[in-house]
């Protein structure tokens, strides 16, 4: 317990030096964890883990706390199995979606729900999103889209989650190109609105 008390105080000092506020700043901090750590049965030493990840990525120390919480409700389901893992995927949805850490939750209880019905797991849908996101959401798709994309593929081909993505990031960006976009409307696929605007990534993918 003692080795346990020296590698948690050391976690909070690394957070301290990201964060720039001092120990005394950070107890609402210490209190979260402690109360997620006894409410999830999640280690103390792993959440403060996650929440000097989420710290890095800018997030102030309430939208940290908010975001920890919803993480450390995964611990509970059976489809997340690194909370780790988990928390990277939780700051590429944050950073590519841009929905806020107010429906973090929820987005990572829609990984969840697909993952217990559907032949995929919530890593696979982690790892996708965290290589293919952004140049999805850029298309004009939402996490919601690409979630059912990803998981139609991958319950199709059972191909592994980095070759899936690779191929739907290469897809996407080819999508956006002029000569792409010419080719494709001349064999009479709708690429365009009335407007000339290129229309969303899984309408274009309706078309195909």
């Amino acid at each position: 317990s003692v080795g346990d008390a020296i590698a948690f105080q050391r976690e909070l000092v690394k957070i301290s030096q990201v964060t720039g506020k001092s120990l005394g700043q950070l107890k609402s901090l210490t209190k979260t964890v402690t109360h997620l750590a006894t409410s999830f049965g999640v280690a103390s030493k792993e959440l403060l883990g996650v929440a000097r990840v989420l710290a890095q990525t800018g997030l102030s120390a309430r939208e940290t706390e908010v975001a920890m919480s919803a993480l450390a409700k995964t611990a509970l389901a059976p489809t997340f199995d690194d909370i780790n893992k988990t928390a990277e995927g939780a700051v590429a949805i944050l950073r590519q979606f841009g929905q806020g850490v107010g429906q973090l939750e929820a987005q990572l209880g829609s990984i969840n729900a697909v993952a217990k019905k559907l032949a995929v797991e919530s890593s696979d849908i982690i790892t996708a999103v965290r290589r293919t996101g952004g140049v999805f959401q850029a298309a004009g798709g939402t996490l919601e889209e690409f979630i059912a994309l990803f998981t139609s593929v991958r319950a199709t081909t059972r191909e592994t989650a980095e070759t899936i993505a690779t191929g739907l990031r290469t897809i996407f960006t080819r999508i956006q190109r002029g000569t792409t976009i010419k080719r494709l409307e001349e064999l009479g696929i709708a690429v365009r609105n009335v407007h000339g605007d290129t229309l969303p990534a899984i309408r274009v993918l309706e078309s195909l």
